[in-house]
């Protein structure tokens, strides 16, 4: 196989000598939106965007303020009874998801899934969710995609770089339970350490069913030629659209949470049963198994369901150029469409307690979505089977959430200002 260049100019890729190289195809989504309007959509850019920049900023700091404003009253139950709380925390979490998963609906960006479908996977089970990473819209994409997930969307935990740490995002995160990785070879056996400690804390306790991460540990172009460098330095596989993934986190979750071949999940019912044998048959202790049972999940707390599956997720975006944020907040590209495309692996089969042999896993599951991914660029789709399956949104939802999320803002305005000045005045009462 002998190097050539690709139509990109900041990709390569390996083509054999009899091989014919495939033109990628243009897809809406490569002009600005500003190039693809006419005059009239040309005004009505100039007058949407200080508006839709503000709206999305006020989602933000709207919600975040309004987010522990609802919290608060609530953080008694937090030790007392964690099932309330984490129950109302969690559809607040899901609600912010909505807020920031509509930002590319409104704009015109519609997400579609292919592949595997997942939705037999958003209840009960256990998942751990890996994605490529390409821009800081991956993230909103995902929560498009996840935003009709059911059970899954509320009870969710991201992996996520430190950076994000003291955003708003950020700090509601800390609070559901997200992680926060620090990248760095210096750190990283530090914080997988933390990490597996706040996986036996948080992931039965509060509940968790999906964990997310980014393997790659940075965005494509970041890393991209550092890791071609070292797949030709170690005779690693040649990767053009993805980076070749770090194995660390990964290996960690499903050591600490992941199900082993030896372990014998499917008689969950007859580990229960066993339980209750063992519990006291008297009145008394009966009611105080059922009052625990109301403050805890116990089925969740005492039988500690494991991850299952392993669901691979790669997001393609059209002509090879990612949205960001920005182009989120300001609708700066043209209208597309933005594919989510999933494959499923049982756990249980993934060689996760070698090392070695995990990262000949990551790297062959990471050399073929690199391959989907091509086929995507040149074709327009993953394979010739691939049948979309949009993600819907509804504009009367989203407005209702907007009224609901603006008036619970001045509520909360009003009656937190009404309650501190009533502390206030009683505090002041021993001066006058």
């Amino acid at each position: 196989m002998e190097p050539s260049k690709s139509s990109d100019n900041d990709s390569s890729s390996e083509n054999s000598e009899n091989e014919i190289e495939l033109i990628p195809i243009i897809m809406p989504g490569k002009k600005t939106s500003w190039e693809a309007a006419n005059i009239w959509e040309k005004i009505f850019i100039i007058l949407r965007t200080p508006f839709r920049m503000v709206l999305c900023i006020s989602n933000v700091t709207i919600f975040f303020l309004t987010y522990f404003g609802f919290i608060f009253p609530l953080m008694w139950a937090r030790a007392a009874w964690p099932r309330l709380y984490w129950f109302w925390e969690g559809k607040l979490y899901v609600w912010l998801q909505q807020f920031i998963a509509s930002w590319g609906f409104t704009a015109g960006y519609n997400v579609y899934e292919v592949g595997d479908d997942i939705t037999s996977f958003c209840n009960n089970d256990r998942v751990l969710i890996m994605c490529n990473h390409q821009s800081t819209a991956d993230v909103p994409m995902l929560m498009a995609a996840f935003q009709n997930k059911g059970v899954a969307t509320r009870k969710l935990l991201w992996l996520m770089d430190i950076m994000f740490r003291w955003t708003p995002f950020g700090i509601i995160g800390r609070n559901h339970g997200d992680f926060f990785i620090q990248q760095g070879k210096k750190t990283r056996h530090l914080f997988i350490g933390k990490l597996k400690d706040h996986l036996r804390k948080t992931f039965w306790n509060r509940d968790r069913r999906w964990v997310i991460l980014f393997p790659e540990g940075g965005f494509f172009y970041k890393r991209i030629k550092d890791s071609q460098a070292y797949g030709k330095k170690h005779g690693f596989p040649h990767t053009t659209h993805v980076t070749l993934p770090r194995y660390g986190a990964v290996k960690a979750i499903l050591e600490e949470i992941g199900v082993r071949k030896q372990d014998n999940t499917k008689d969950l019912s007859d580990e229960e049963s066993n339980l209750r044998k063992r519990r006291s048959n008297s009145q008394i202790e009966h009611l105080k198994e059922k009052v625990r049972d109301v403050r805890i999940k116990k089925s969740v707390t005492e039988l500690r369901p494991k991850i299952e599956y392993l669901i691979d997720v790669t997001i393609a975006y059209p002509n090879r150029i990612p949205l960001s944020l920005f182009t989120l907040l300001f609708g700066s590209r043209e209208k597309c469409d933005i594919a989510v495309h999933y494959r499923v692996f049982k756990v249980n089969e993934i060689p996760f307690e070698d090392e070695i042999k995990l990262r000949d896993w990551m790297y062959d599951v990471y050399t073929e979505k690199d391959r989907l991914l091509d086929n995507y660029y040149h074709t327009g789709q993953f394979s010739d089977s691939d049948v979309r399956r949009p993600v819907e949104f509804e504009w009367k939802k989203i407005i209702t959430q907007y009224i609901f999320w603006f008036g619970s803002f001045y509520i909360q305005w009003k009656a937190y200002s009404w309650l501190l000045y009533q502390v206030w005045s009683l505090c002041m009462i021993p001066f006058q």
